[in-house]
């Protein structure tokens, strides 16, 4: 409030200086008839028409034209009222120079008088114009109630957007002083695919991106905790529900198994899982499976498109199987697992929604907390911390996820990859494959134009392949064989140079119709023998 009113103060002192001249001007009746006609009558004069014959073009032309403007201009500083209940006019003409107002009123009042001069009925021109000493005062009051008004508008909405989130997390070092530990990384705000709720990992959807290479940091930050011979086991949770913990835990998982590690990904969210979604697999198999003692881990694990990625989905839920996460059963499963895998990344559900987060917790090497900047609470960072003290001792570490730079966000710059060259490989490369490629016993070669051969065979040929771009006849004492390069590159007529174009020589031999379905065949493997 004090400082939109000290702005509408400011505003106030920091207008335009306008002065402004005033005239008063009676309107006498008018007579029907001229005053020398017997039995003339006088007619009371109309305020309102008065008012437009001083704004017309009539009046307004010869008064600009006196004082220099054009009629426009002119008209922007002119005022012209009608005093209540009154034959009276007062005109008012302002400018930013005093004398300029004076010139201005005393030129509209003349060019009135005089046009009223040739028509039946006078003026009488009460107060003339004056010269202004000082400037027109601006009414203070109205400056400040308008800021007035502003400043308690802005006051409310402030007060309503401080109330909405006061109890969220404010940004990295704020979370960091919750935790009582630093943050580990901070994940950038990042879309997901429309019209999915999970989607494929945003390690594999979008590499390159500023939010993939933060997981990659985290996983940076995270390798003096692996084990170099035993395998680590990390726990991925959070305090509340949807604050990022699967999309965590799945991008974390692919990042870790891109360096080589053999990586197992368990769904532990017996209530809502999620990954055998993200990671599209039939997940009808799964840890309740492995927790009721009906098969191995080898049975269950699910195979990823990502190398050295698997998953062990939840499996099929009927309501008693979290019971299970709490027994000694878990523990044996997680040691079975362990033989699988370098890293075992455990998703689980949120610490204040149920206890399986606690008992897995206890078992695991490493707990990461998730926050989410848009949603998680302060108090329930306490409340989720206070829940775990029983089981983890010093190995929580804080990770936030969609936030902004404005909170403390590393944002790394996104990865470029370099256009891959195309290579084209002419007369001299392909001639030196030939040679690579030729068996034992050949003699001599040369190349063979396409339109050579049956266009049948060579299109079924180019749909087949895209690795070998011509053949090429080798030449014996005892047969003649048809072979394919193994490494030259397609390249199209329109494309092709001079030096790329197939030339015969004298000593080659004309394919026959049976070396020539022998180019056909060529395509699935490198060389052809008769």
């Amino acid at each position: 409030m004090t400082a939109s009113l000290a702005a509408a103060f400011a505003l106030h002192q920091a207008g335009p200086t306008v002065f402004e001249s005033r005239a008063t001007v009676l309107l006498d009746a008018r007579l029907t008839t001229p005053a020398t006609t017997p039995g003339s009558t006088p007619r009371a004069p109309d305020a309102d028409t008065e008012r437009q014959i001083v704004l017309s073009d009539a009046v307004l032309l010869p008064a600009a034209s006196q004082v220099g403007l054009d009629t426009e201009a002119f008209r922007e500083g002119l005022s012209v009222e009608i005093v209540p209940d009154s034959d009276v006019l007062n005109v008012a003409y302002t400018s930013g120079n005093r004398i300029d107002a004076h010139v201005g009123a005393r030129a509209l009042v003349e060019s009135y008088v005089a046009y009223r001069t040739t028509s039946p009925g006078t003026v009488t021109v009460l107060t003339g114009p004056s010269l202004p000493d000082e400037a027109v005062t601006r009414p203070l009051a109205n400056y400040l109630a308008v800021g007035a008004a502003a400043g308690l508008l802005l006051g409310a909405a402030t007060a309503l957007l401080r109330a909405r989130t006061r109890g969220r997390i404010r940004g990295r070092d704020d979370f960091a002083a919750l935790t009582g530990t630093p943050v580990l990384a901070t994940v950038p705000r990042h879309r997901r695919p429309g019209g999915t709720v999970t989607g494929a990992p945003l390690m594999l959807r979008e590499p390159e991106s500023p939010a993939a290479e933060a997981y990659r940091y985290l996983r940076s930050r995270l390798h003096p905790a692996l084990r170099p011979t035993n395998t680590t086991t990390i726990l991925v949770t959070g305090p509340g529900d949807r604050q990022g913990r699967t999309t965590t835990a799945a991008n974390l998982a692919v990042a870790l198994a891109q360096t080589g590690r053999a990586v197992v990904l368990i769904d532990a969210d017996l209530r809502n899982p999620q990954q055998h979604h993200v990671f599209q697999v039939a997940g009808e198999r799964g840890l309740t499976t492995l927790l009721d003692g009906d098969a191995t881990v080898s049975e269950v694990l699910e195979e990823t498109t990502v190398p050295h990625l698997r998953l062990i989905p939840a499996g099929h839920r009927d309501g008693g199987h979290s019971d299970l996460l709490d027994s000694g059963q878990l523990a044996r499963v997680l040691r079975a697992v362990e033989k699988h895998a370098d890293v075992i990344v455990l998703d689980s559900s949120a610490v204040l929604s149920t206890a399986d987060p606690i008992a897995l917790a206890a078992l695991a090497d490493r707990v990461l907390l998730v926050g989410d900047f848009a949603r998680t609470g302060r108090e329930s960072v306490r409340r989720a911390l206070a829940e775990l003290a029983e089981v983890v001792h010093d190995n929580v570490s804080p990770v936030l996820v969609n936030a902004p730079k404005s909170a403390g966000t590393l944002v790394p710059r996104p990865r470029v990859r370099p256009a891959e060259p195309v290579a084209t490989y002419h007369r001299d490369r392909l001639m030196s494959d030939a040679d690579d490629v030729a068996p034992p016993g050949v003699t001599s070669h040369s190349y063979v134009a396409v339109d050579e051969v049956d266009d049948d065979l060579m299109a079924d040929f180019y749909a087949r392949t895209t690795t070998v771009a011509v053949p090429v006849i080798y030449g014996s004492t005892q047969t003649t064989t048809v072979y394919a390069s193994s490494t030259a590159t397609l390249v199209s007529p329109a494309e092709a140079t001079p030096q790329d174009e197939p030339e015969e020589t004298e000593n080659a031999e004309e394919p026959e119709e049976e070396p020539a379905e022998t180019v056909g065949s060529a395509t699935t493997s490198d060389a052809v023998s008769d």
